[in-house]
């Protein structure tokens, strides 16, 4: 029988990492068959371009992000901590909370999201009070969080199985219910190919601050594997279901794909359904990454070893936060929060170029596992200069935002097109190289290697 996971922050000896670099192809796939991924898709179509430039659009941006999503995946067998933990090398003992808290929202933020979705599916089927559907919905979110690891892959390898065959099921369905005529019904417009291409990368790189939350559970030898696997995972399920979404967005007028699914028979609408009800498992991994947040940021102020207990009581207090959320805003308030986490988003950008500088090109890799439980260690209370350069590069992409809710000068020069993300990598890249390329702290080379 299945044991409750005791692990939140702390870092994974090597005995205890029996998981294999291949299991991540399954988590990352399954990571976005969820219906939100068709919607997104079809957004493509909606601002101008036709199916050809759409599906080039789409594949991209996905190829060029999930580089940097598949990066993230491959620091975690190497350092055998949480993502979020590790960034106290970056920026400070205390200085990693200012993202642990941002990263914290992000999880929040999508987490209600998709419970709503999930509400308002079972609510269509059957017919009930959509604020109960939404507590009905989250207690198997809640277990499959709860038990970890030893669940949660089991779980995804067998969704992921399930809906290759969706996939390919509805591939045929939308070609034979296709008019050729419709795939060209738009045109080549560079603003909207710019837009669709950056919606995919940072659709990719939000996935960053989840997969040291896995990978993690994999021996350090498995780190190449384990980038190519989270890679094929993420790419292969995010392009192939947006793809389908532009081309279910070519036979309608109104944007509602999911509708134009479900109206293609029963088969359609089952698998317009199973989109919908996926959340519930693929919910999991959000709140089991903000239950790891939450006891880390508590770590910094109070030491502890996590107990089944402790995961228990933490995970049922972020379902309850994304309950609350959840019914109070299943109207217009979501949509709101929908645009909030856009800029959730923009903060995601520097702390990820940041993180993965500081590995990939700066190699500070061998910090002894230990070295991240202290206060008074080789990182210092606050990094300034990561800090620095985390906030001046947050500024500095203001003007290139393009969001219903704000729409920088820059952005509006440039006919709308949003390169904030771009601008925001470059930025951290360059100051973050500059200012603490000649600050590396010199350790011991008797010191410990990170994994040991």
């Amino acid at each position: 029988m299945a044991k409750i996971e005791n692990v939140s922050h702390e870092f994974i000896p090597i005995e205890k990492r029996n998981h294999k670099a291949s299991e991540m192809f399954f988590t990352w796939f399954s990571a976005s068959t969820v219906s939100t991924t068709v919607v997104t898709g079809a957004l493509a179509i909606l601002v101008g371009l036709d199916f050809l430039w759409a599906t080039i659009s789409i594949i991209l941006g996905h190829a060029i992000g999930a580089i940097i999503m598949a990066l993230h995946a491959a620091i975690g067998p190497k350092s055998g901590l949480p993502q979020v933990v590790q960034s106290r090398a970056q920026f400070g003992y205390y200085g990693a909370i200012l993202p642990m808290i941002i990263i914290f929202i992000m999880y929040i933020g999508y987490g209600s999201t998709n419970t709503i979705v999930v509400g308002q599916g079972l609510q269509e089927t059957l017919g009930l009070n959509l604020n109960l559907m939404v507590i009905v919905s989250l207690i198997p979110m809640v277990l499959i969080a709860i038990f970890g690891q030893s669940i949660l892959q089991k779980s995804l390898r067998v969704f992921t199985i399930l809906f290759i065959f969706i996939f390919v099921i509805l591939t045929i369905l939308l070609f034979t219910n296709l008019n050729s005529t419709q795939l060209i019904s738009g045109e080549f417009n560079l603003s909207a190919f710019i837009l669709m291409t950056s919606i995919c990368v940072t659709w990719q790189i939000t996935y960053g601050p989840y997969v040291s939350d896995h990978t993690r559970f994999i021996r350090p030898e498995e780190s190449k594997k384990t980038f190519f696997y989270s890679y094929a995972g993420t790419f292969l399920s995010s392009a192939w279901l947006m793809v389908l979404g532009a081309l279910s967005a070519t036979m309608v007028t109104d944007g509602n794909v999911m509708g134009q699914i479900k109206s293609m028979g029963t088969i359609g609408w089952i698998i317009a359904f199973s989109l919908t009800i996926g959340v519930l498992v693929i919910n999991s991994l959000n709140i089991y990454g903000a239950g790891i947040i939450l006891l880390s940021i508590i770590s910094n102020f109070i030491p502890f070893k996590t107990t089944a207990r402790l995961r228990v009581f933490a995970s049922l207090f972020i379902a309850l936060i994304m309950g609350l959320i959840a019914t109070i805003g299943a109207g217009n308030f979501m949509a709101n929060f929908q645009m909030y986490l856009v800029f959730v988003l923009f903060f995601i950008i520097p702390w990820s170029t940041i993180t993965l500088m500081d590995f990939f090109i700066l190699g500070r890799t061998h910090y002894h596992h230990s070295e991240y439980e202290k206060k008074d260690g080789i990182f210092k209370v606050f990094n300034t200069k990561t800090i620095a350069v985390y906030l001046i590069t947050i500024l500095l992409q203001i003007p290139f935002l393009n969001t219903e809710i704000y729409v920088g000068p820059i952005a509006k020069a440039m006919n709308g097109v949003d390169i904030a993300w771009i601008v925001g990598i470059l930025i951290s890249a360059t100051l973050y190289y500059v200012l603490i390329k000649n600050a590396v702290p010199i350790i011991n080379t008797n010191t410990p290697s990170l994994e040991e």
